[in-house]
């Protein structure tokens, strides 16, 4: 059972090297930090921890966040999503299946076991389904890690470096400089707890956010009373990045280091995967340069809308998008993949 004094400390060390990287401009500073912090903190004393409650509270944020930004405009424009996911979907299922075998191939593991560690999923979504399915869970566990940090550490900072920033919308901006009212920002906050909860009670992939945005989207429609502090982002990266670093200790770096080179597979052919992926929807014009390459990001989706803000980017098709990859992630790559494996 986590003590105060242990979650207090992971929290102290995360907020610490969160705070460094975000006062230098890194994008997705304060979670890529507190990642670092917390895996630091872990991996010297075994003293890091965080309750489950903390990504489940980071992500009710994130969906705050993302909902109270959607208006009814956004909504009527929601049927452009359908051409990206078209493109996008596909895409990554094929990127997945290149990389499962290429490990297979190279790095002499079960192809199931390679097949599932490069899925674009949940880190624990996925890693429970390798056990259920007869693969490897703690090789799928340490690749996907690898996958999630290089999506939240990496490729923020290529996009930043090769696309430069995106172009706030003007009606997110605006809203940002409304004057919140107290009671807006806790009633913001009660639906979008009770829609994240009951998301997370229901067997529905990334129900937690999803519900939570949908929660607060309606509030944001039917009253215009749905308003979130910029600043509450922040904690949201700071909980979100503890717990993924809380989560990582010594054993997992030892067997990192057995997994090299699958590692580097797995990064290299995914960030070929973001620049063709991303070229192709903004080519086709769904996205600028940035929003393509984001959108074409394999990480999360909770994550993916706490960093986007920080590459300039506010556009709610992208996080929509993410959603999506999720549930098919969940819902039609295990089937997919299971019938690769056994050809």
């Amino acid at each position: 059972m986590p003590t105060v004094m242990h979650i207090l400390l992971t929290i102290a060390c995360a907020l610490l090297a969160g705070a460094l990287l975000d006062g230098l401009h890194v994008p997705g500073g304060m979670m890529v930090g507190a990642v670092i912090g917390a895996c630091a903190l872990n991996v010297g004393t075994g003293l890091a921890v965080m309750p489950e409650c903390s990504k489940t509270a980071a992500q009710i944020i994130a969906g705050a966040f993302i909902g109270s930004g959607i208006c009814r405009e956004d909504i009527r424009q929601m049927k452009a999503i359908v051409k990206p996911a078209l493109i996008l979907l596909p895409g990554l299922l094929m990127v997945n299946i290149l990389i499962g075998l290429s490990i297979h191939w190279v790095a002499k593991i079960d192809l199931l076991t390679a097949l599932l560690a490069s899925t674009p999923g949940g880190l624990t979504d996925i890693s429970i389904m390798a056990s259920d399915m007869g693969a490897d869970a703690s090789v799928v566990l340490v690749l996907q890690f690898v996958r999630l940090i290089m999506g939240i550490g990496l490729f923020p900072i290529v996009i930043r470096l090769t696309a430069g920033r995106g172009n706030d919308v003007p009606d997110v901006k605006a809203k940002k400089k409304e004057k919140m009212q107290t009671a807006d920002v806790l009633l913001t906050l009660f639906v979008a707890s009770a829609c994240g909860l009951m998301g997370r009670a229901l067997p529905v992939p990334a129900g937690t956010i999803s519900f939570a945005v949908v929660g607060c989207c309606v509030l944001a429609c039917v009253t215009n009373r749905a308003k979130v502090p910029g600043a509450f982002r922040r904690w949201a990266q700071l909980l979100s990045g503890a717990y993924l670093g809380s989560s990582m200790g010594a054993a997992e770096l030892l067997q990192l280091t057995h997994l090299g080179v699958p590692a580097l597979i797995l990064v290299g052919m995914y960030t070929l995967a973001c620049f063709v992926l991303g070229g192709l929807l903004t080519k086709t014009g769904c996205f600028t340069r940035a929003e393509g390459m984001l959108a074409a990001t394999p990480a999360g989706a909770s994550d993916m809308a706490l960093i986007s803000a920080d590459l300039g980017v506010n556009n709610v098709e992208i996080i929509v998008l993410q959603v999506m990859r999720l549930f098919a992630v969940i819902l039609l790559f295990p089937s997919v993949l299971s019938f690769v494996a056994h050809l």
